[in-house]
């Protein structure tokens, strides 16, 4: 029987992944305003140049959606391990394609290796450490994933503002996800890392291994009496697939079953909540986002993406030790309260900032940038056209607006990406606000509850469809976010977002039970009852209905 230390060390070098998801997702940030000038500063053009940026920031992201459904695949037929070998083979792949870059194609080649890692990676880590965990600890240890992917966005913030002291800066922020990959791969191979009990049995429900399993009960533990059934699961599972009527379903499959549609549903819908919110536009945009908000120079605005980082991080912990006490249900409910509020302040102070915008002459000596309406004489239109705004150094001095290429004259301050403004400390006190509320309840317990709420038969399949949902719904998000700022202004963005945590708010109140402290077949019990309680913690009033595993099979039959 493995010891806490052993479990949290096995968490912990299987969230290696979950570092790797972070930190490739969050340098992107940093080396956006770089590539840009190095890469694609040949581009003519406001809107194909916006849309090559998003190109850039997304393609990793729907490549994450095609690896987390192929994640759940290749976890469920050759084991969790071997996902993860593919997982950092691909990190390491895709690292050197981005630092070696010499064009937007080739880019944009190595941001879809590594995204297929990071789907793969989002889809496996979860439901090897959920497996490999007691329960009474299965939610916090799968938190321990979430923080591993907090971690690397603010290892990746930091990472961004130390290279932009390199020569090559963007290469460098993009090529240092090769070392934890490296770290994984040995792991793995070292066998610092084995196989969740699941894994642990081949087609004939024998041990792959020669060796005792590293799951075997032996102490009275509590962990016993869920890994026993667990072993016994997978083993009737694979002695239905000798009989060649194998429980094994897609999706479609999965939505015949009603339960398990019942728990498809949820865990989807948990998922695109989460992205929909609109956290990856802050952890993929922060430097813009603040460079909106008034911050000068891309060096400042890395520098000050920093400190919202590290309040996701710090956030994530204190949900780590929120999540098993307090419950996923009271957690999800009062986290999204939270966010919308949030949400709402965000706008407001980007509401304020926009009308707080300096206005500038417009004469042939003060505006060379061509602006679609040669009335709004505002900084704010000076930026959303491309272009340079310069602020005089002296009170009676004239702004101007310049087209990208011209520089401002000496003793101007220059704007590339926002305008100055005395509403930037309130727009980052309520990006802070905005990521402690998220970090806290919405960032981990779509993961935790997708990780325990599907039988073995499909957990495999039914986590990587979830996690496809979300990478497809983080893709949307992250291929229209700079474009609806150009239509709505940052705050009607933000105001849109909290508009549908609103609504995200409503459902997970009717339909997210409790499943704090419950065994994982206690919650196959409890979704195969007649009804769920909402915010049911015992199986008191459910009953046991029919054996899923038997479902499953009639389904497969029919």
């Amino acid at each position: 029987m493995r010891s806490s230390s052993s479990l949290l060390k096995i968490a912990a070098f299987s969230a290696i992944g979950g570092l790797l998801f972070g930190y490739d997702t969050a340098s992107i940030s940093g080396a956006l305003p770089y590539l840009t000038a190095d890469l694609l500063s040949s581009e003519s053009g406001q809107i194909r140049l916006r849309l090559l940026q998003e190109v850039v920031v997304s393609s990793a992201v729907a490549a994450a959606a095609a690896g987390a459904a192929l994640g759940g695949i290749i976890s469920d037929r050759l084991g969790r391990l071997s996902a993860l070998l593919l997982a950092d083979a691909l990190f390491s792949v895709g690292g050197i394609l981005m630092a070696a870059s010499p064009s937007f194609a080739v880019l944009t080649a190595g941001r879809v290796t590594v995204g297929l890692g990071i789907g793969i990676a989002s889809v496996t880590v979860p439901v090897y450490i959920a497996e490999a965990s007691r329960r009474q600890h299965r939610a916090s240890l799968v938190s321990v994933n979430v923080l591993a992917i907090t971690g690397g966005q603010f290892l990746a913030y930091v990472v961004d503002f130390l290279c932009t002291y390199l020569p090559g800066t963007w290469r460098w922020m993009l090529g240092v996800s090769i070392i934890p990959a490296a770290v994984q791969l040995y792991s793995i191979l070292g066998n610092h890392l084995l196989e969740s009990p699941s894994g642990w049995l081949d087609k004939d429900g024998c041990e792959r291994h020669s060796r005792e399993s590293p799951w075997d009960a032996g102490d009275g533990d509590d962990r016993d009496d869920e890994h026993v059934p667990l072993q016994g699961a997978a083993m009737d599972a694979d002695g239905r697939r000798n009989e060649g009527t194998s429980p094994e379903l897609g999706v479609w499959g999965m939505l015949r079953t009603p339960v398990l549609a019942a728990e498809l549903k949820l865990g989807l819908g948990l998922q695109a909540l989460q992205q929909a919110a609109g956290i990856n536009t802050v952890m993929y945009f922060a430097p813009t986002i603040l460079g909106l908000a008034g911050f000068q120079s891309p060096r400042s605005a890395v520098l000050a993406s920093i400190v919202p980082a590290a309040v996701n991080a710090l956030g994530t912990i204190v949900g780590m030790r929120l999540i098993d006490r307090a419950g996923r249900r009271k957690l999800m409910l009062g986290s999204l309260m939270g966010v919308v509020a949030a949400l709402l302040l965000l706008g407001a102070a980007f509401r304020l900032a926009e009308s707080s915008s300096p206005s500038f002459t417009a004469n042939p000596g003060h505006q060379t940038c061509p602006l679609p309406e040669p009335l709004e004489t505002t900084c704010s239109s000076c930026i959303r056209q491309g272009c340079n705004f310069c602020e005089p150094e002296g009170a009676d001095d004239p702004a101007a607006c310049l087209e990208a290429h011209r520089s401002c004259p000496g003793g101007s301050a220059q704007y590339t990406s926002g305008c100055p403004s005395p509403y930037t400390s309130f727009v980052l006190m309520a990006l802070l606000l905005y990521l402690a509320a998220f970090s806290t309840g919405v960032s981990p317990v779509p993961w935790a509850v997708n990780a325990e709420i599907y039988p073995l038969e499909v957990r495999g399949v039914a986590g990587g469809a979830a996690a496809t949902v979300n990478w497809l719904t983080n893709a949307l998000v992250a291929q229209t976010f700079l474009t609806l700022t150009q239509w709505l202004g940052a705050s009607g963005a933000f105001w849109l977002y909290a508009l549908i945590a609103l609504a995200g708010l409503v459902w997970v109140y009717w339909t997210l039970p409790e499943t704090s402290g419950l065994s994982l077949q206690s919650i196959q019990d409890l979704f195969a009852s007649s009804a769920i309680p909402r915010g049911s913690s015992s199986l008191a009033s459910s009953g046991r209905g029919v054996s899923q595993a038997d479902e499953i099979a009639m389904v497969v039959a029919s």
